[in-house]
């Protein structure tokens, strides 16, 4: 049950300046009419922000808190946020006049840029300009007569660790005070494109194994049951199961690409594609797709959550359209007792910001108690994964593949056991329970990397990336560092295939557009088997420890989430409970057009367009000529559009938008460009190609 809120505490004003002004440090130019109420008095419980920055009266944003300190001076009165953020007033109309100073606050040692908006009623009234960390406060003085909803939004350009300060923020009105109010829900006016039904292969066009080790792969077409889907051309050895879609076998020991022929048929019609088996030493040749345990189960995982989660893939279709990467993050292992003073040192770590993400349970959960390792120091599951090679053998049969997840550290971030000198012992141990991906997070490794050079970054993952290859089955590598040291100039040759570009995310627009819409200079990393991870996909009920609430991004957003995604060549892991989606998130999941942008062989990454300081355009190329776009508005109100393919395409002649949302040719677009209006926070999601000819 949510708290009450706290009352505000309003105060009055005419000739004489109240002393308890006074002494918060307020400067008051002139006597201001009828009744102030500081908002720094509401409930900012309100604010939209990440689940661990809850903002306090009086203090800076973020977990380490602090004093309100910009541009050299400490305030007293007002609110720090962290990473963006939105915290929505309601007026009704009873407002005159707001008042504050803003800056970047300087309580942390992170770079940033901030910039303040004030949104009435649908409208930015007032649009501050770029603040950097140590410069000066600015003061905003906006008039809000007849405004009914008053939205303070503070915008970060590409941290979401960004911290931005309000400060002495007030409001003059008449009657009762404004009011701090969650999220007025914003009704999709874009709904989904219908369900096709005829058949359609969504199975990757290319798929990597080394020579001589296992292979799975899960033939994913989507259309109306019953469906007929035949295989031909299998490489010697290799079968292929009808009923779960599942093409087994052991690679050849020698390199070499195998095209295989895939047919499936339905009522409605029929469709053809080829599936490349490709023998070598590069995996993941797409990014991964599927669905992690994290974001909704945390410290709660198990296996039979894990089975539900799956078994929600198939009854859902998702599994047809790709999502078919299962995997479980942290908590599938032991907590030890033993190690309370690691995880003290941790928590002193954390207090003065050089743990970033460090994740706490309870002590008492009798479910991760036990030994870390056994007598030959293999390292042990708890009791809620009785049976780990069951469990991915049950995956594997129904077309899925397994990953988990560890730590380079003693211990992972929840406490849990970690890898630390067991590297070879715990690759040896995933790959005989039969799991195909490795998860690798940071963690505790801050004790054993007290200088954090470039070579202490390498030197973990190196070890264990090493461990990896020496397996007899394929295990994709997924750095989780946090995108330091320049991950991908290195991650690859420390043998991985993925690497995170940040923290985690979070489900609001503020970690979105950090996470999304920056970091371009990373990209050229882009290619097969090299892939920049932005972090899950915030669709569906997400929530720690299994307690849910339904992500916090207007459709709009939840649009532009995808679209950046798919443009730059993320993987694509479903943060939210499986279980749980309802009919608009699989009908959002399951649009095959936008997915093939992510999927697309030709691997190569989006570059980005300016075209206006809140609008930009992605543009990524695609096998055989075509191009995907994205036209994004990031600002706080709809935007007017206007751009000619030319500037987006460094070709001339003319091209043929189709619409990836709602399907079939672009109302807004032209042989030469597109006109049109994009709302606010959302995105146009286009695929051009030469037209046919006639």
């Amino acid at each position: 049950m949510k708290p009450a809120r706290l009352p505000p505490r309003p105060f009055r004003h005419g000739l004489k300046i109240p002393l308890s002004l006074i002494a918060l440090g307020f400067t008051v130019a002139a006597p201001l009419p009828g009744a102030v109420t500081r908002v720094d008095s509401l409930d900012l419980r309100e604010t939209m922000q990440s689940d661990w920055s809850v903002s306090k009266a009086g203090q800076a944003g973020g977990r380490i808190g602090g004093p309100l300190r910009v541009g050299g001076k400490t305030f007293d009165a007002g609110f720090g946020t962290v990473g963006g953020s939105r915290l929505e007033l309601a007026l009704d109309g009873r407002a005159e006049r707001f008042r504050a100073l803003t800056g970047a606050d300087e309580t942390s040692g992170w770079l940033t840029t901030v910039r303040f908006l004030l949104v009435g009623d649908g409208r930015v009234i007032y649009r501050g300009p770029w603040q950097q960390r140590g410069g000066p406060a600015v003061t905003v003085e906006v008039p809000l007569a007849g405004i009914r909803r008053l939205v303070l939004v503070a915008d970060v350009r590409g941290d979401a660790h960004a911290r931005a300060d309000w400060l002495e923020p007030v409001i003059t009105h008449v009657g009762d005070a404004p009011v701090a109010v969650a999220p007025q829900a914003e009704p999709d006016a874009l709904p989904p494109a219908p369900p096709r039904l005829s058949p359609r292969i969504n199975t990757p066009a290319r798929v990597g194994v080394r020579p001589g080790h296992p292979f799975l792969q899960r033939v994913n077409v989507s259309g109306a049951r019953p469906l007929r889907i035949t295989v031909e051309a299998l490489p010697a050895g290799f079968t292929f199961d009808p009923e779960h879609q599942v093409i087994r076998g052991t690679a050849p020991a020698t390199a070499g690409e195998f095209t295989v022929k895939l047919h499936a048929e339905n009522a409605h019609g029929r469709a053809a594609g080829e599936l490349a088996i490709v023998v070598g030493d590069t995996l993941a040749l797409t990014p991964p797709m599927g669905w992690s345990s994290w974001y909704c189960m945390s410290g709660k995982v198990s296996d039979v959550g894990v089975r539900e989660a799956a078994a929600a893939l198939l009854r859902t279709g998702l599994a047809d359209h790709g999502w078919t990467y299962v995997n479980l993050d942290d908590f599938w292992m032991t907590r030890p007792l033993a190690d309370t003073a690691i995880l003290q040192q941790l928590r002193e770590r954390e207090a003065t910001g050089r743990v970033a993400g460090y994740y706490k349970v309870p002590d008492n959960d009798p479910t991760l108690r036990g030994e870390a390792r056994d007598a030959q120091g293999r390292i042990r599951p708890n009791a809620r994964f009785p049976d780990m090679p069951a469990l991915t053998a049950w995956l594997h049969e129904r077309g899925f593949k397994a990953g988990l997840y560890s730590s380079p550290g003693v211990l992972t971030c929840g406490g849990c056991t970690g890898s630390l000198g067991h590297e070879e012992e715990d690759a040896a141990q995933f790959a005989a329970w039969g799991f195909d991906l490795l998860k690798y997070d940071w963690c505790s490794y801050y004790l054993e990397a007290p200088g954090l050079e470039r070579a202490d970054w390498v030197r973990p993952y190196a070890r264990m990336g090493a461990a990896l290859r020496a397996q007899s089955r394929d295990l994709v590598f997924s750095l989780c560092q946090y995108g330091l040291a320049a991950v991908e100039t290195w991650g690859a040759a420390a043998g991985g295939q993925l690497w995170r570009t940040g923290s985690d995310l979070n489900d609001t627009w503020g970690a979105i557009s950090a996470a999304g819409f920056f970091g371009e200079e990373r990209d050229p990393a882009t290619g097969p088997g090299s892939w920049n991870d932005l972090d899950m996909l915030m669709v569906g009920r997400i929530g720690m420890n299994r307690q849910l609430h339904g992500v916090r991004l207007t459709p709009d957003e939840r649009r532009t989430h995808f679209a950046l995604w798919c443009l730059r060549g993320s993987s694509l892991l479903l943060a939210g409970d499986a279980a749980s989606l309802d009919e608009a998130s699989v009908a959002f999941l399951s649009n095959d057009d936008a997915i093939a942008v992510n999927q697309d062989p030709l691997a190569r990454p989006a570059r980005r367009v300016v075209l206006s300081d809140s609008t930009e355009a992605w543009v990524r190329p695609l096998t055989g000529g075509a191009l995907a776009v994205g036209l994004f508005n990031r600002d706080e109100e709809a935007a007017t559009v206007h751009v000619a393919w030319s500037r987006l395409t460094q070709e001339g002649g003319a091209w043929q938008a189709h619409d990836l949302w709602r399907g079939g040719l672009a109302a807004d677009a032209a042989s030469t460009g597109w006109q049109g209006t994009v709302p606010r926070h959302g995105v146009v999601f286009l695929r051009l190609e030469r037209p046919s000819p006639p």
